[in-house]
Formats: C-alpha cells, structure tokens, sequence
C-alpha cells in the first residue's frame, strides 16, 4: 500500500513538473521555474527507484548497486535543484518578497533584465557557480564511494565485508546525509523570511507549505542516519527506502505540491471561506438592519424581507447590499439625531464610550426620536458628525457588525434608547 502511495505521489510529481516545463516554455526560461521543474521531475524519480517494489524487480537487469546509486543520485539532484532555487531567489530579491516561484511566470516589465535566453539575460551569480560544483562534486564522490565499497545486494539489503568497505559505505550515507541537511537549510534561510514578510494570502499560505515540506525533508533525511549505524556495526544496510522513509517522501511531496500551487488552488478555496465570513457578518448585522427596517422600510434595495435561507454563493452580495441600507438609514436618521446622546453617555460612563458603541447609541436614540416624530433640526450635521469610516468593504462590514453587537447587547444603547423615549413620550411631540 505504501508503495503504491509513493508511485502515486512520483506519478503528481512529475505531472507537476511536465506542467512547470510547458509553463516556462510559454513565458521564457526563468531559472527558478527550470529549478523547480527539476527539483519534482527528480523526487518523482527516486520515490520510483528507490521503493523495494522497482529495486526486485531491476535487480535482474542491472547490478543493485548500480539501480541505488541511480535512485540516490537523483534524490541528490532533487536537493542541489532547491539549494540553486533558493540561491536564485536570494539573487533576485535580496530585500523583497520575491514572487513564489511556483506561482505562474508573469510577462517581463520593461527594463527588467531578459529571461528567454536572448541577450539581456541574467548572469550567473558565483554562489549559483559554486553550488552546481559542488553538486557535482557530491555525485562524483558519492560514486566513488558506494562502488568502492562493492556491496552485495540480496533480498532488498547490501552487505560489505571488512573494515574498508564499511569505511566506504557508511561515508557515501554520510555523506548524503550531510549535503542533504545543508541543502535544507539554504532553502530555509531564504523561505522563512519570505514567509514572515508576505501578507495574508495564498501566497503566505504557499510559503507555510513549503516550509512545513522541508520539515518534513529534514526529518526524511535524518531517518537515513541509521544507515550509517547499521553499516558500521554490522555492514549491513537495507537498500531503496523502508516503509518510514517511504511514508515521509510522499509526505514531502504532496506538501511540496500543495505549496507549489497555492496561488493556483487557494483562490478557489478561499472563495468558500469569503462566502462563509460573509455570510456570518451579514447575519451578525440581522438586528441592526430589522431595528431600521422596521422603521424606514424603503431603505430596502429589494422588495420585502430577505430570504430566510441564503444561498452561499450570494453572501457577499448580500453583505454589500446590506451595508448600503443601513447607511441609507443612517443618513434618513440624521435630522432625528439627539445633540444630547453624548451627555447622555457621560451620565452613564464619564470616560465615554468611543466607536461601535456611540454610534450605536446615537442610532438607537434617532430611532426612538423618530418613532415619535421628535425632530432635532434639518441639519444633517446637527446633534452628531458622521463617524469617519474604514477604507474598505470588509472593514466597514467588520466596523458594522460592531455597531450591531453594541446596538443589541450594549447597556450604554439601552440606557440612551430609553432616556430618549420618556424624553419624547415627556414632551408630547410627534410631528406627523
């Protein structure tokens, strides 16, 4: 089952990548795309190799040792891929917060240097020179190493004999092990900072992925220390990946994935979440709006009462036009409004209440004084300013929804709701 989880998560990433390669094809070679395409082409590659399932099955065709040198070769390659990802981003944008590099390539800004091959192209900065030797450096030495140690493979394990040959081994895992967790660690040096400075956002939430993906990488690699153990006490070590290893590669993988693409799918998932905020404020605003509803019925932008149940999909519609009409009944209730409701409140709290709960009295109180025709002046300004509003829909839905808990809980709207009837009911005023 393990195995067949692992052929699965080979056979997305290399979906993935393939999809990466067409992708920068079409808007010229940026490096960080070429990196990350190689980066899940060669993950992919060593989760197929490297299960016990494919070394049985090559091992009649080619000498084990040849089949695990090819599958971690290539899962070296997948690390010397992020390491020159995060090199490049580090080039880029030492200061910013680079663009995901798994997020769609986007068209060249006039007089940003050339990505397409053509002249104008980037250079190569010396760290990128200076990792890919080393990369290649590790390869050739880890060869070097494993056939040196001329292990036997049978029944999914190899065994050395003599101290050299353990030696040679349980260096070549070390060896691995090593440049694995420095790979890791350059990716993180650059992923993390990004990560803290992105706002809120798919792209945020992308970054969280990845980070959790090397997490999980390092705790892959770390799990190949026990090679180095078993090799020198008794030279013997089992070859491909175990059923551990197996589960935290394909763990790797699909967070990898799933960071890869989160500008790509986190805005499909958060149109839910947008619907299901939206609908929760819009019914948190539910008393606010029926108090001036029931009061100034054509603020209503359609006909009648809402419906009972509303469908997900129109929340932030719904929302919107809701925030409308309560302004509209704002507006309406401002010749009504009391030039004494802040008085009022001191009686209650010297300090005073600021924000949500004042303007809330002061509705509350217009409400009352038009209930019974109880007209402050025709000016709009008169008794109480406009309060300054947030800059943005969700702001003011949130400022609203606010207003709407103090409207209905807050003793401070009570009190002035009160204080404003027997005011009215004292002065027998209504105006028809």
């Amino acid at each position: 089952m393990v195995e067949l989880i692992a052929y699965v998560a080979a056979a997305v990433l290399a979906g993935f990548g393939g999809y990466r390669v067409l992708l920068a094809r079409g808007h010229g070679a940026d490096p960080a795309q070429r990196y990350v395409c190689g980066f899940a082409l060669c993950l992919g590659t060593s989760l197929v190799l490297l299960t016990p399932a494919t070394l049985s099955w090559l091992d009649a065709l080619l000498p084990g040792a040849v089949v695990e040198l090819a599958g971690n070769s290539v899962k070296t390659a997948a690390l010397s891929f992020l390491a020159l990802l995060a090199l490049s981003l580090a080039n880029e944008a030492p200061y910013e917060v680079a663009p995901s590099p798994l997020a769609a390539p986007t068209a060249r800004r006039e007089g940003s240097p050339r990505t397409d091959g053509a002249a104008d192209s980037v250079p190569v900065g010396p760290d990128l020179r200076c990792h890919v030797l080393v990369a290649v450096a590790v390869q050739l030495v880890s060869a070097v190493l494993l056939l040196g140690a001329d292990p036997r493979v049978s029944g999914g394990s190899m065994a050395v004999h003599g101290p050299a040959a353990r030696i040679l081994l349980s260096s070549y895992d070390a060896l691995f092990t090593c440049y694995a967790i420095w790979c890791l660690l350059v990716l993180t040096r650059v992923i993390v900072p990004h990560a803290r400075r992105a706002g809120p956002g798919p792209l945020r939430f992308g970054l969280g992925l990845t980070t959790a993906a090397i997490v999980a990488g390092a705790l892959w690699t770390a799990w190949s220390l026990d090679d180095v153990a078993d090799v020198l006490l008794g030279g013997v070590q089992d070859g491909g990946e175990d059923t551990l290893s197996n589960v935290l590669g394909v763990i790797c993988a699909v967070l990898t994935v799933s960071g890869a693409t989160a500008t790509l799918w986190g805005t499909r998932v958060a149109a839910p979440l947008r619907w299901l905020r939206a609908h929760r404020r819009y019914r948190a605003l539910e008393p606010l709006w029926s108090a001036l509803h029931a009061e100034l019925p054509e603020i209503a932008l359609a006909p009648g009462r809402p419906p009972h149940r509303l469908p997900p999909w129109r929340a932030q519609f719904a929302l919107y036009r809701r925030i409308i009409e309560i302004h509209d009944a704002a507006l309406a209730l401002r010749p009504y409004h009391d030039p004494h409701v802040a008085s009022r409140i001191a009686d209650l709290d010297p300090a005073g209440p600021r924000g949500p709960v004042a303007e809330a009295a002061t509705l509350a109180a217009a409400l009352e004084n038009r209930r019974h025709g109880r007209r402050h002046g025709e000016d709009p300004e008169a008794g109480h300013p406009a309060p300054t509003l947030p800059g943005t829909i969700d702001a003011e839905a949130l400022w609203l929804v606010q207003v709407a808990e103090a409207f209905r809980g807050s003793e401070v709207s009570a009190y002035v709701r009160g204080r404003a009837a027997r005011t009215a009911l004292g002065s027998g005023a209504r105006e028809e």
